[in-house]
């Protein structure tokens, strides 16, 4: 159990929260007393509301530090109180991917849970030993994230639980309903076994989801009012006076009560006009625009100076893949600016204080570095929203397409980081022989990047940048034609800590693409002189096998369709060639099917199946595992069969499972514990294809695995099987029969 809890653990899962600033003074304190949340934090009443409260605001009002004093406020009032437990999460949108996808919400959930009640650990209890062992191999995925979290709400017992979640506007629109669905029911199972769980969401006016609950709508608050006119009596440095009160009145009219706005605008005026005459500050005030969107145009535009640097700042800021530190975003910005830099960092010349100066400066006050992690962002979402609206052809100097543009300018700014390694004395990086693990570097890694700042994100990044501009319709050929592939795989090696994942030098770059799953440059690349199932000198052999070990789903289909234009996929050719000659280069067993298995026993067709790729699929049991009839009874080490496999694994296709059945696959097989593709099917929770077919081809629909249990009580188990458990129900599954512990389904669902 505790390997999957720290598995749950990611990098910054809480790094939102940490980094948001405190509220200032007693503002939003208001709110704690405020009628519909007492009623909300009180359990008598949460018949009244089932538990939900939702506050909405626009852009800018401080919703998120309201949520952040809301969730410590609810923190100190536990301290006293064992039987509270208190989680929070905030979705940011330039963060992560675990940081704004509901994945990381619930793996952030269950973590903090886990951390407050250990005793809630049960509930992961509903795993198989496979299925925990799987999530060990792969990682959580979404749907074993959900189930764990409602295990855990039913063991609640008499102890309450509330959530915050904060900016649900900064997460996918369908990922944030679903979430949203899900909560709901976490709620009915909460009344159903007298359990208290309070959750509150914040976010703009969207998404548009109805729900039972209280709704608070910010800016019509008179406390949120309250909240601007306190900020900017302590903020304006202005005299006490009947004229200060008077344009502090101006300010809040002005503001359309968007905190942002009254910040940014409180800066302007303090740092403008510093103990001038109200007057002046009243003119001031008088020339700056309503309304965020054309606040940040003024501050863009008010100089005029250095447009380049102030593009490739908010180009950086922008499309960066990940957030940059202050050092990385300032060489990546001096690379664009002059591409013949080498990129060497003289620390006592440029300090941090001076990098820190610099985004602040180069954006013109729209970015900052956070406090915490020392990275760059932009101090606000709507920042993000204005550059790539209406406003974009202003700032970034093209008249559409700003991400394709902007991912261009980064990969050239990447590319100049890597031609200066060959162009300038850079110690080691200039040479062309690829290191060995013992002369790896005459400098540590460590060293070279931080001689190098800008170093480990071009390496990393130019070609995903590179593919991030041919999905924006920039044809990309040229460059995939001129990249430097020798000197990145040198400078790939130098950076790789671990030996298995560096390159040989003869690698492909289709190779390179396909592990990475950049199938937009996959598309373009001239693969004419080589197919996808050649195998090479890459870690996994062929491009499509390495592809689908790293998960890359993209990247198969587009090796695919690339075979496809060059070799008929009717054509037996490429395969049989494959399969006589990967076994001898990669030192891989060949079994009699022709399934091929690397170390952790996992075979082509295994991939081929779990990243459900019906062309793919069909493609390999036609013409490369099904001549003979024994064929599709080989086994792996845990004794399933591709029929066992197909039907557990395939959701939104059957095409492959008639295949194999089609071709005399035994419906039967038990694998060595006993179950019976029917079994499995039972379990997939998508799609009741796959089991259909299975009882129309006279599947055992009561069938017994080792332990006694049958498909029925494998459905049962899963609250998300609900198709499954219908069908087998309609079917007439026996609801009374009972496992080796004397378990009946029902006690499953139970």
């Amino acid at each position: 159990k505790q390997a999957l809890v720290e598995q749950l653990y990611f990098a910054k899962i809480d790094e939102r929260l940490t980094s948001l600033a405190a509220a200032q003074g007693t503002t939003c304190r208001w709110f704690l007393s405020k009628q519909e949340y007492t009623s909300w934090r009180d359990p008598a009443q949460l018949v009244d509301h089932g538990g939900f409260l939702w506050i909405k605001g626009n852009p800018g009002t401080g919703k998120s530090t309201l949520m952040k004093l809301l969730f410590e406020e609810a923190k100190r009032g536990a301290r006293s109180d064992p039987s509270q437990i208190l989680l929070s999460f905030f979705f940011l949108a330039r963060g992560t991917a675990e940081e704004k996808t509901t994945t990381g919400l619930y793996r952030s959930l269950l973590h903090q849970l886990f951390e407050k009640a250990a005793h809630l650990k049960d509930g992961m209890e509903w795993m198989t030993s496979d299925g925990a062992r799987g999530i060990q191999a792969t990682g959580w995925h979404e749907e074993a994230l959900k189930r764990t979290l409602a295990e855990a709400v039913r063991k609640l017992g008499d102890r309450s639980l509330t959530i915050f979640v904060d900016a649900l506007d900064e997460c996918d629109d369908t990922q944030a309903e679903g979430m949203v669905s899900f909560c709901e029911e976490l709620c009915v199972i909460a009344q159903e076994i007298g359990a208290q769980l309070h959750i509150c969401f914040s976010s703009r006016h969207y998404p548009h989801i109805e729900i039972n609950g209280i709704e608070i709508i910010l800016e019509d608050e008179v406390g949120h009012l309250e909240d601007i006119k306190q900020y900017i009596r302590s903020r304006l440095r202005l005299r006490k006076s009947k004229a200060a009160e008077s344009l502090q009145l101006e300010i809040v009219e002005k503001s359309s009560l968007i905190f942002l706005w009254v910040v940014l605008v409180v800066d302007i005026l303090n740092r403008d006009f510093p103990l001038k005459p109200i007057s002046e500050i009243g003119k001031r005030l008088k020339e700056i625009p309503r309304g965020l969107s054309d606040l940040f145009e003024m501050i863009l535009t008010r100089d005029g100076q250095n447009p380049e640097l102030l593009r490739l700042s908010l180009q950086w800021v922008l499309f960066a893949t990940c957030p940059l530190k202050p050092q990385e975003l300032y060489f990546a910005v001096q690379f664009g600016l002059d591409a013949e830099m080498t990129g060497s960092w003289d620390q006592e010349g440029l300090g941090l204080d001076h990098l820190r100066t610099f985004v602040i400066s180069s954006s013109k006050g729209l970015a900052e570095v956070t406090r915490k992690a020392s990275e760059v962002q932009f101090i606000h979402e709507s920042v993000r929203d204005f550059l790539l609206g209406k406003y974009g052809t202003q700032w970034s100097g093209v008249s559409g397409n700003y991400a394709g543009h902007g991912h261009q300018a980064l990969r050239d700014c990447c590319l100049a980081q890597l031609n200066a390694t060959a162009n300038q004395n850079v110690g080691i990086l200039n040479t062309e022989e690829t290191p060995t693990v013992a002369s790896t570097t005459a400098l540590s890694r460590e060293a070279v990047c931080l001689q190098y700042p800008f170093l480990k994100y071009s390496v990393h990044n130019v070609l995903r940048h590179a593919n991030d501009t041919q999905k924006h319709g920039m044809d990309q050929a040229t460059f995939l034609h001129d990249f430097p592939l020798r000197r990145w795989i040198t400078l790939h090696n130098t950076l790789e800590m671990y030996p298995i994942r560096r390159h040989k030098d003869e690698i492909s770059l289709s190779y390179i693409l396909a592990e990475a799953n950049l199938a937009e440059l996959i598309h373009v690349l001239p693969l004419e002189t080589e197919s996808c199932f050649d195998a090479g000198a890459g870690r996994y052999g062929p491009p499509i096998l390495a592809a689908m070990v790293s998960g890359a789903g993209e990247a198969v289909r587009a090796l695919l369709e690339a075979h496809a234009r060059v070799h008929s996929l009717d054509s037996q050719t490429a395969l049989r060639g494959w399969c006589k000659q990967y076994p001898r280069q990669k030192g891989t067993r060949l079994s009699r099917s022709f399934v091929f298995s690397d170390r952790k026993t996992r075979s082509f067709m295994y991939y081929a199946l779990e990243y459900g790729d019906a062309a793919l699929l069909h493609y390999v049991l036609q013409h490369c595992l099904l001549e003979k009839g024994s064929e599709i009874e080989s086994r792996d080490n845990d004794g399933r069969t591709p029929l066992s496999w197909a039907a557990k694994l395939i959701d939104s296709f059957c095409k492959p499972l008639m295949y194999l059945l089609e071709k005399g696959a035994d419906v039967e097989s038990r694998d060595n514990n006993g179950r019976t593709p029917l079994s499995w099917a039972a379990e997939n929770p998508f799609k009741v294809g796959p089991l259909k077919l299975l009882l129309e081809k006279g599947a055992d629909i009561e069938s017994r695995d080792n332990n006694g249990r049958t498909p029925l009580s494998w459905a049962a188990e899963n609250p998300f099987t609900v198709g499954p458990l219908k069908l087998l129900l309609e079917k007439g599954a026996d609801v009374e029969s009972r496992d080796n512990n004397g378990r009946t389904p029902l006690s499953w669902v139970a």
